[in-house]
């Protein structure tokens, strides 16, 4: 990684990095590993990766939750090392799905936004997508041999052709099959909505029926006067009411009011985006919501049952719709827990992850399969349902949430990786590492080439994420110190260094909370932006220890000592020469014509 804390920081700098051992039989057990390892496989291992959709750190028992329900996903963690200071890329789906699958900050390819505009992908007939250029986890597998699937959400641009005959998607970045979600789920999608509205209190409203009254009066007037024939008159009253039709269309479905927060209507958004497909095509829409999760995780066990005794390893992709609102449930998980629908939503998922691990038990893949389970963000705190109901997640004592860039309940999430016998059993690693370190670890871990060297095209891409297979196997690294950015959109507002002793985290910007909160206000569609009146620059960075106040509920360093003069020196360096070398790509996000719905490439 040309980029890396390796090559912007002179070994010297700091102290190498290093993960106290949690209990000193890893080392023995390691070296069985090693030597089991340089006997070699004659396969290499089967790839199962979980992403929970908006699920907080704090919404599990293997993270500290006490109330809700998650047997399985604690017995995983049991059964595999868990990370314990494992972060996203991005606050937000879009970016963070990109980061972990390609290994890079989203920014690199501009699937961000740079300005006030929400930076994720809204409709299925957009243009804004990840680059067919870019290189996935799921394309370097297949060049490895394997077979490749995605059940569930994808939500990083579906590449329609004319007329929506075909929305490859997926299945331009590796995946040879595809079923779920083309973009992400929103409330909207609840429905019913009404399509007839006329609200007079608007004034585009208002002046559309001022227009076809007086339209109307005019052409009656011709007709009686008999000063233009009949049959124009009826021509020219049904030219004007198509044309006002039209206009009416894009008024209430399709324009700036109060209820196109996602740039159309409710209606309409549930009408175009509410789908589920089947490799290229649509197969249902709306989508059927309540027994959703079940059905995608029928769809993951037909696939392992499909291919359980092939020669070739699989790589299985399975992308929950939960705990992403609107909260729905099947009926038999309906009131189960102690936190309405939320808590009945992230007990499902949990129902889920068990149902995908128990069908590899059942088709005897548990023992070569590597299991990697994750959240593509922290949860929503300020997500409240239209009964004032509370659906957003719980980030434990981590302040900040969803969307908020830099914030560390906005990127510290669950991480888990399983693979009976070849990775230590109930261990737990304090180490910070990020969903972009899944594409080089995997690559390690399966014992396959480098990037590169399974595929050409992927010599330029250069990667922010770092093989941890090593620090998963024996709880320890030899690698250097490492730095982590923490971007909101494109912007830039915070910086992690992990040293041995220390975790320094650095704030150059921090969001306006609510005061007495780490929120900004209440809504399913409320949210800390990443700029404007959300956001204030700090006259100075502030510098915490998270090894010393993970929370940050005490004081940051003092500006006066010499530590924050040596760590903010030294990570203010690293930034700049990032800047001078790391050229980021325009905001595909930030671009109307880009994220726009484009009715041309809408699939039927």
């Amino acid at each position: 990684m040309s980029y890396s804390s390796r090559t912007l920081y002179h070994s010297g700098d700091l102290n190498n990095t290093s993960c106290k051992m949690e209990r000193v039989w890893v080392w023995v057990w390691a070296v069985g590993v090693m030597v089991t390892a340089s006997a070699g496989h004659t396969k290499p291992p089967n790839i199962l990766v979980m992403l929970a959709d908006d699920l907080g750190i704090g919404d599990l028992g293997c993270y500290g939750n006490t109330t809700i329900n998650t047997p399985n996903i604690d017995r995983l963690a049991s059964e595999g090392v868990k990370l314990t200071h494992h972060l996203a890329a991005a606050p937000l789906c879009t970016p963070s799905r990109a980061a972990m699958l390609t290994g890079r900050y989203p920014a690199h390819y501009g699937l961000v936004a740079d300005d006030l505009l929400l930076p994720v992908i809204l409709h299925v007939a957009s243009h804004a997508a990840l680059p067919v250029e870019e290189v996935t986890l799921a394309d370097a597998l297949q060049a490895a041999n394997y077979t490749t699937s995605l059940v569930g959400k994808w939500h990083l641009g579906m590449h329609c052709d004319w007329l929506g005959r075909s929305c490859p998607g997926p299945l331009s970045h590796g995946f040879q099959s595809f079923f779920g979600i083309p973009v992400t789920l929103f409330q909207e999608f609840r429905g019913p909505h009404p399509f007839w509205k006329f609200p007079l209190g608007e004034t585009k409203f208002q002046g559309l029926l001022v227009t076809w009254v007086v339209t109307a009066l005019s052409l009656l007037v011709a007709a009686k006067k008999q000063t233009v024939r009949l049959s124009v008159v009826v021509f020219l009253a049904l030219l004007t009411n198509l044309l006002l039709a039209l206009v009416w269309f894009v008024f209430a479905h399709n324009s700036k009011n109060p209820e196109c927060i996602w740039q159309v209507s409710p209606w309409m958004h549930r009408h175009i985006n509410s789908m589920l497909m089947r490799n290229d095509k649509m197969v249902e829409t709306p989508i059927q919501l309540d027994g959703l999760s079940q059905r995608l995780v029928e769809e993951s066990r037909q696939f392992l049952a499909a291919h359980a005794n092939d020669d070739r390893p699989f790589f299985l992709f399975h992308s929950f719709a939960h705990v992403h609102t609107p909260m729905f449930s099947a009926p038999h998980m309906r009131g189960v827990s102690k936190h309405g629908r939320y808590g009945d939503n992230v007990e499902e998922l949990d129902e889920s992850v068990g149902a995908v691990l128990e069908a590899l038990k059942q088709y005897g893949l548990e023992d070569n399969t590597l299991v990697y389970f994750t959240s593509d963000q922290g949860g929503h705190l300020e997500a409240v349902d239209s009964d004032g109901q509370r659906i957003g997640g719980h980030n434990g004592r981590y302040k900040g949430g969803k969307v908020q860039g830099g914030s560390e309940g906005a990127i510290r999430v669950p991480g888990i990786y399983k693979w009976p016998g070849h990775l230590p059993k109930g261990v737990t690693v304090d180490t910070p590492t990020s969903l972009m370190d899944l594409l080089p670890t995997v690559l390690s871990l399966a014992g396959l080439p480098h990037l590169p060297k399974l595929l050409p095209r992927a010599v330029d891409k250069e990667l922010d994420g770092e093989d941890i297979s090593e620090l998963l196997v024996t709880g320890k690294t030899q690698k250097g110190p490492r730095v982590f950015l923490h971007h909101c959109q494109q912007a830039i507002h915070a910086l992690r260094l992990a040293t041995e002793e220390h975790v320094y985290k650095m704030y150059l910007k921090k969001h306006n909370w609510f005061p007495g909160s780490t929120q900004c206000g209440w809504g399913y569609d409320v949210a800390c932006r990443c700029y404007g009146e959300f956001i204030y620059n700090l006259t100075q960075p502030e510098l915490w220890d998270l090894r010393v106040d993970p929370y940050e509920d005490g004081k940051p360093i003092s500006s006066h000592t010499q530590e924050y003069k040596d760590v903010v020196g030294k990570l203010l360096a690293y930034l700049k020469k990032w800047q001078e070398k790391v050229h980021y790509a325009p905001a595909q996000l930030s671009s109307i014509p880009q994220v726009m719905w484009r009715p041309w490439l809408q699939p039927h």
